[in-house]
């Protein structure tokens, strides 16, 4: 019999993958292993990456290994820097991303999880790749080591969680264990059937989570906010919510640091829709912000009524267009597909969505929903809506830096990001120079590259040039000034189309 219960302040362990720009706040006194931070620390440390680099660096590689040689070498130079930046975010992404490529169960990236066979809506299926998974070893050994033989309680905010949380309720044995955070308690009674974690209990307990120092100015504790009611009384915060769920809050928006607001349709900044289909004025919820604070739009892709001209459109307003309110200059987060969020508490799905007719279709096969499958007049495929993000964002690579991912070290460095007015050539730190040594990333033999960790693309040095652009790469500009007119013309041209330079801030 699984139950429920409040979990106290007893010792709390963080299984990975969550937002590891975070940090889970813990009373005073109170026990915290970080096995988030522990798990990406331990993958996207530059050494293990350039081992990585050398095994798929050979003359037998596929072009598909000799590029992964190549970004396994330009990340770890990425991390070697030892910044937070959005380089650094892109950089363990791509680390993330090679250690998925090896498993047998589980694909990473630096904000997500996917299943090789199935869904994490699939309680069964995520049970079997946890059982499946050889990632998160060296964190299930630590929490071992770290427990002994005490209770404890572990945190899984999000379905992302859920295979190392199983992983490490099954070796701690779950008698022992108390289930806490959104996830495991809104999916308690799915949950507590699994053989994992048949006889664990739940607390509805959510800690609050604060920016890791290093990704905001200043060194005050930052609430890092992205559900509606969320923020601590004076506190300052950071947030990412939807843009109706951010309308309706009662802020303290004198503390906010930056805000990032999800938005499903953008006709105009006064009729934003968000995801569930509710309204929102954004032009007024911009005037309850101080002057020169940080804001950002995430736009969902193939909501119900919208196609790709929309989409389109709705880019064009946030990349190009006039602000909310004056002073206020928002930018571009990301693109993602829209999917309808489950109705909270597993209620009845709605049959409409802002004016447009909505015909649920259930997935009982589902058993750990987060979002509602639909029909809806005229609504874009799911291969339709990835067809038209594909093609907004080849528009958008060269000049756009969009977040890394759904993460608070991507949002709190929109303050950060965009070049000077005037100046020198100012180098992208997502774009390394790197090289390999055997493998032909383009068919050509070995060589050196400029691997782009924003874009994904790289393309070939003339050896001539490649101490040239390592020195720009690292700031430098005297071996670029000593480089013919003509020359140092179309290397210039070279690197701004590919997105290595700022555009526009060429010499």
């Amino acid at each position: 019999m699984n139950g429920t219960g409040p979990g106290g302040d007893g010792p709390l362990i963080v299984p990975p993958l969550t937002d590891f720009t975070t940090a889970v706040s813990v009373p005073s006194g109170g026990e915290l292993l970080d096995l988030g931070e522990h798990f990406v620390r331990r993958l996207a440390d530059p050494e293990p990456l350039l081992a990585r680099a050398e095994r798929l660096d050979t003359e037998r590689s596929t072009p598909a290994d000799a590029l992964r040689a190549l970004f396994a070498r330009a990340a770890a130079d990425a991390l070697r820097r030892g910044r937070a930046d959005r380089a650094a975010l892109r950089a363990t992404g791509m680390a993330l991303r090679l250690a998925g490529d090896a498993d047998p169960a589980l694909t990473l990236a630096v904000d997500d999880l996917e299943l090789r066979d199935g869904t994490t809506e699939s309680a069964p299926a995520t049970e079997t790749a946890a059982r499946r998974t050889r990632l998160f070893g060296p964190e299930v050994e630590r929490a071992l080591r770290w427990a002994g033989d005490r209770a404890v309680r572990v945190l899984v905010d999000t379905d992302q969680q859920l295979p190392a949380a199983l992983a490490l309720v099954r070796a701690l044995g779950p008698a022992r264990v108390t289930l806490c955070g959104r996830f495991a308690w809104e999916h308690r009674a799915v949950l507590g059937q699994l053989p994992s974690a048949a006889g664990a209990r739940f607390d509805p307990a959510v800690p609050a989570r604060t920016v890791r120092p290093g990704w905001l100015p200043g060194t005050e504790d930052v609430r890092w906010v992205t559900v509606p009611g969320e923020r601590t009384t004076g506190a300052p915060w950071l947030g990412w919510l939807d843009v109706v769920d951010a309308a309706a809050a009662d802020g303290h928006w004198a503390r906010c640091r930056g805000l990032t607001v999800t938005v499903a349709r953008l006709d105009s900044w006064e009729t934003a829709v968000g995801a569930r289909g509710g309204r929102a004025d954004l032009a007024a919820l911009c005037a309850r912000l101080r002057p020169g604070t940080p804001l950002a739009v995430e736009l969902l892709v193939g909501a119900p009524g919208t196609d790709a001209k929309d989409a389109a459109a709705a880019v064009a307003l946030v990349a190009d267009g006039p602000g909310p309110a004056p002073g206020v200059r928002p930018v571009l987060a990301g693109l993602r597909p829209f999917r309808l969020p489950r109705p909270s508490g597993g209620g009845t799905p709605p049959a409409g969505w802002d004016g447009v007719p909505l015909r649920p279709r259930p997935r009982p096969e589902h058993d750990l929903p987060r979002w509602t499958d639909f029909d809806a007049p005229g609504a874009l495929t799911p291969a339709e809506r990835s067809a038209t993000i594909h093609a907004l964002l080849v528009d958008l690579a060269r000049d756009t830096d969009l977040y890394p991912g759904r993460l608070a070290g991507a949002a709190a460095t929109a303050h950060a990001v965009g070049p000077p007015a005037d100046g020198p050539p100012v180098w992208d730190p997502s774009a390394r120079v790197a090289s390999t040594a055997r493998a032909a990333v383009d068919g050509k033999g070995p060589g050196t590259f400029v691997a782009h960790l924003r874009t994904g693309s790289a393309f070939r040095l003339h050896p001539r040039l490649v101490e040239v652009v390592t020195d720009l790469a690292d700031g430098g500009t005297d071996r670029l000034d000593r480089l013919s007119p003509a020359t140092r013309t179309r290397l210039l041209g070279l690197l701004t189309r590919a997105g290595a330079l700022a555009p526009g801030r060429t010499p």
